[in-house]
């Protein structure tokens, strides 16, 4: 498989398409919602869920093209309006290095664009004309309230589960991606075993994606993706890294560093202890084996379907972004 540079240049005709269609939607509604809409857009991102869309709808035998691009953008515009919520419960004062829409414009304001961007996906997606598309968009939509429920109840729980963890990013993370991944075998038709196919893809691939994300917040290379170093321990996030490694330290250190994430505010000093105990700890070359390893299984699933471009790219999808290469 080629590295991060081709996958890259390969979707970059499909960045620019969902690019010129998500503007066009979100410029629909020329008013404040429509603004804080866009401010959201303009923020940048990698548009996974709605490539993993397009790519699940080539792989099918679908033609390529605007209009699959407008169905893709369900998915993204529901992304859009979790991170809205998401910044507003965590009290983020930035997203991908730019002030965070609630302080940019308001809470009151950025809580109803985010609702009125779940209300915008819902209203597109019945443009697929099936029911089951449409409980699979607004199970979705549960899952995503349920995980923010879920992990803001963990917040500050040094001792939380690696089961609860992993429940929190299913719901938060890999359903939107498996939704993402199975709707075009839904619109399409495809037999049983390959839709399961597709959404085990999207589970796994989002899986791998969110242990890859946490792993930054302890990492050095998370400056230079725009993720400053303990932002969600900052914020209350228990992760992988730290599980493991409290899982994995002597009973004395173990208590310190549950001591540690609990509290709401650390010291510099505090802070590198932290990172400290969860390298003692192994947390970050253990949460990246297991990112890795669930990409594998992201990419094996695949193997229900006959070798393609598209099946190529899906999987090359989700074995990159196991090690955040881009």
């Amino acid at each position: 498989m080629t590295g991060s540079g081709g996958i890259l240049a390969g979707l970059n005709g499909r960045a620019a398409a969902l690019s010129r269609v998500l503007e066009a939607i979100l410029s629909e509604d020329r008013d404040l919602l429509g603004e804080i809409s866009l401010y959201s857009l303009y923020g940048g991102g990698k548009w996974l869920r709605p490539l993993v869309y397009s790519l699940a709808w080539e792989l099918l035998g679908g033609e390529p093209g605007d209009p699959v691009m407008r169905g893709a953008s369900v998915f993204e515009i529901i992304h859009m309006a979790s991170l809205l919520h998401d910044d507003i419960v965590d009290s983020s004062d930035t997203r991908r290095g730019r002030r965070a829409a609630h302080l940019q414009f308001g809470v009151p304001e950025a809580v109803l664009a985010g609702d009125y961007l779940v209300a915008k996906a819902a209203r597109l997606s019945l443009e697929w004309e099936s029911l089951e598309t449409f409980d699979l968009i607004t199970e979705v939509i549960r899952e995503l309230s349920y995980g923010e429920l879920y992990q803001l109840k963990a917040r500050r729980d040094p001792d939380l589960s690696r089961g609860d963890y992993h429940g929190i990013v299913r719901r938060k993370t890999a359903a939107l991606l498996s939704a993402a991944a199975e709707t075009p075998a839904v619109i399409r038709g495809a037999s049983a075993e390959l839709r399961q196919a597709l959404r085990s893809y999207g589970l796994r691939y989002g899986t791998s994606f969110q242990i890859a994300d946490d792993v930054l917040d302890y990492s050095g290379e998370a400056g230079a993706l725009g993720k400053p170093v303990l932002k969600d321990l900052d914020e209350g996030r228990i992760t992988l890294p730290l599980i493991l490694a409290r899982d994995s330290l002597p009973p004395k250190k173990a208590a310190r560093l549950r001591d540690l994430a609990a509290r709401c505010e650390r010291t510099e000093d505090e802070r590198a202890e932290v990172l400290s105990l969860v390298g003692e700890g192994g947390g970050i070359e253990k949460a990246r084996k297991e990112a890795a390893d669930w990409a594998e299984e992201a990419a094996a699933a695949l193997d229900a379907f006959p070798a393609s471009g598209a099946s190529d790219f899906l999987k090359r999808l989700a074995l990159l972004n196991s090690s955040r290469e881009f």
